[in-house]
């Protein structure tokens, strides 16, 4: 099983540390590597532009963190749950959860990384500030940079089952769809509101939601009680009814995936 989860924005930045060594991230090392020293120095070069806050569409309050882009192959670097710090990765535990997570063919946790492409919860790496949704200078839209460096290397995977916890502009860097050549089944998750018998879609609060059934397929995990398999995914989504505001459980088709929608009051 493996699982996708967004980067968060915010980033706790390690205090100490190795530096920054890209052919050790995983997963991918060797076919990644490549990609991943373009945007580092397509990044560090943008970030000592005068204009950088612009061109990567932050406010000036991010200016440190901007100015740090431009030092990353020397920062500190911790693993990946002990830097991404937002609302997912809080609300699933996953900076605690992830003191105990190995990457086995059971379970395997994935960011997708505007900066790395993919990260293994596992895998160090330093603070930095970047969205999927820039345009970084010759390299162009980042989603589409690494859509292309991603489809054809992810196309036909050992893990049979996926479980997408990502956000659309993070989908689109690779959408992991089922086709007839891909060998995976897709799971994606959404969050629905339901009050007074209607229905509302959740946005931002989504990634809380996410956070808890990852971080739940990790607890199941770790403790040898998950099962690689939709209806083991289903089991750990459904121990949630009655937490969190969860009220229920549901699938259905979508094309080229199955989605996993959760219910809350």
């Amino acid at each position: 099983m493996l699982v996708l989860l967004p980067p968060s924005e915010g980033k706790t930045t390690p205090n100490s540390g190795p530096s920054l060594d890209l052919p050790q991230i995983s997963p991918l090392e060797n076919q990644l590597k490549h990609a991943r020293e373009q945007v580092l120095t397509a990044l560090g070069n943008v970030s000592a532009e005068p204009n950088a806050l612009e061109l990567l569409g932050v406010g000036a309050s991010l200016s440190a963190e901007v100015a740090a882009n431009t030092q990353l192959t020397s920062l500190p670097c911790a693993p990946a749950h002990q830097v991404y710090s937002g609302v997912l990765f809080e609300a699933g535990k996953l900076p605690e959860r992830g003191e105990n997570y190995h990457p086995t063919p059971l379970l395997q946790i994935w960011v997708q990384s505007a900066l790395f492409g993919l990260v293994d919860l596992n895998s160090f790496i330093p603070a930095y500030r970047l969205s999927m949704s820039t345009k970084l200078a010759e390299l162009g839209a980042l989603a589409t940079f690494w859509k292309t460096q991603l489809t054809p290397l992810l196309a036909e995977l050992d893990q049979q089952l996926i479980v997408d916890c990502r956000s659309g502009s993070y989908q689109k860097a690779w959408p992991a769809l089922e086709t007839k050549q891909t060998t995976h089944q897709l799971l994606r998750v959404n969050v629905v509101r339901e009050r007074n018998g209607k229905r509302t879609v959740v946005s931002h609060n989504a990634k809380k939601f996410r956070g808890i059934l990852a971080g739940v397929l990790m607890e199941r995990a770790a403790a040898g009680q998950l099962e690689n398999s939709l209806a083991g995914v289903m089991e750990a989504a459904q121990s949630l009814i009655g937490q969190a505001e969860v009220i229920g459980i549901e699938t259905k088709p979508g094309k080229g995936f199955t989605e996993l929608i959760i219910v809350t009051s």
